[in-house]
């Protein structure tokens, strides 16, 4: 935290602790603030802010501008204390760590406890850098599976399920596949090298000096991977484009297919009986997907730090969040919600609520950075080139080891 920080959070602290409960706390008097969020947010974004005032009896004013939230986050590093940049900006939570670092939030002062104890893990680690609480957890997404219901009758529970039926589908010839994902992207691959207990980074993605790609628990999920060869033969090089996959599985040639909530709306239009299910299980095992968490962050910068933290802890309340998913299906990563909303949720919604269970925030330390290259380079050794697990991803430690020491 920088000096301009710690004075904010100071004064910040001295109202929390003279008011006792942070719903006293008031904003500063006519506090103007500058939203920044994406463009499919923007209409739920305009509704929070009115119903903040309506609700407090406030006299907040907001301004709004849409942005993408990579584009936030490093605006908010780059131009913080330059030029005015966004009182409260929605990131996703990867971006965190480079935020903590460079000074550009501020730590969260309000509700730091209830995020610990109403979220879900995921998003507590996620909302976590240097072992504080800074973001406000708004929204998930992960991955699951899509499948033709006209080629696969009964959704698969097991991935060995997928491989069996490959025998009798699989035609190269036709580009006919049982099984696709983004082989050498590790964000989906991640999912089976967390299988048995592989992990990035010690102490919930946090402790940049123990690393886990290469542990014993690693290999065993890469070896389990490699098994899907026999329901995923496609060359991992032609897949990379997610639209070359999409287009096969929209053509009805692919029975099953890993993708986003971001894909969900094209699946469904593109005429194929869709189904949406949580990941199979792969040797007993519910594979551990990324996720990545959609966060509310005050900046350092703000003039009203009052105003800034009460908005964005007022948007990762549970009522707006169950109007954000109302007005753009975004996930709500609070237990609770997830059960309520997988009760009446859509098909696909109720997919990625269920698998949200099952999934890990990205490691959000800078340090992260050095990790996708030589682990996508580790699984196109092995998957490709038949390298073995364990020398592959020794490899891979060694490369993160090295470029992590040139930074330092």
């Amino acid at each position: 935290m920088n000096c301009w920080s710690r004075k904010i959070a100071a004064a910040l602290s001295l109202v929390v602790a003279s008011v006792g409960v942070c719903e006293e706390i008031l904003p500063e008097k006519n506090a103007e603030l500058l939203i920044w969020t994406d463009t499919p947010t923007l209409e739920y974004m305009k509704y929070a802010a009115g119903k903040f005032n309506e609700t407090f009896g406030y006299n907040v004013s907001f301004n709004y501008r849409a942005l993408a939230p990579m584009n936030i986050a490093g605006r908010m590093i780059q131009d913080g204390g330059t030029a005015r940049v966004a009182d409260v900006g929605e990131i996703e939570h990867d971006m965190l760590g480079k935020l903590v670092v460079g000074g550009a939030v501020m730590e969260n002062l309000v509700s730091a406890d209830r995020i610990d104890n109403n979220f879900i893990g995921a998003a507590v680690t996620a909302s976590k850098a240097e072992g504080l609480s800074y973001g406000f957890p708004v929204s998930y997404a992960t991955t699951a599976l899509f499948y033709n219901k006209d080629i696969l009758t009964k959704a698969p529970e097991t991935f060995e399920e997928l491989i069996q039926f490959s025998g009798g589908f699989n035609n190269l010839q036709e580009n006919k596949y049982t099984l696709l994902w983004d082989v050498q992207n590790y964000y989906e691959s991640r999912m089976f090298l967390a299988l048995h207990g592989g992990y990035e980074f010690g102490n919930k993605g946090m402790d940049a000096k123990d690393i886990g790609v290469n542990s014993p628990e690693a290999i065993n999920g890469l070896t389990a991977m490699n098994k899907l060869k026999a329901a995923n033969n496609s060359n991992p090089v032609d897949m990379r484009n997610p639209q070359v996959r999409r287009g096969l599985f929209n053509e009805g040639k692919v029975a099953a297919i890993v993708d986003g909530p971001w894909a969900t709306e094209g699946y469904l239009k593109s005429g194929v009986n869709v189904g949406v299910i949580p990941m199979p299980t792969l040797e007993g095992k519910h594979p551990r997907t990324f996720t990545t968490v959609r966060l509310a962050v005050v900046s350092t910068y703000s003039e009203y730090p009052r105003a800034a933290q009460l908005f964005a802890d007022f948007l990762a309340t549970e009522d707006m969040l169950k109007k954000r998913f109302e007005m753009t299906r975004l996930i709500p990563p609070m237990e609770n919600i997830m059960s309520e909303l997988a009760e009446e949720a859509d098909e696909a919604s109720r997919a990625f609520i269920s698998q949200g269970y099952y999934a890990d925030a990205m490691p959000s330390i800078p340090e992260m950075g050095y990790v996708w290259s030589p682990m996508a380079n580790a699984i196109t050794a092995s998957w490709v080139n038949g390298q073995e697990p364990k020398k592959a991803l020794d490899n891979a430690l060694k490369v993160i080891k090295e470029q992590i020491s040139f930074q330092q």
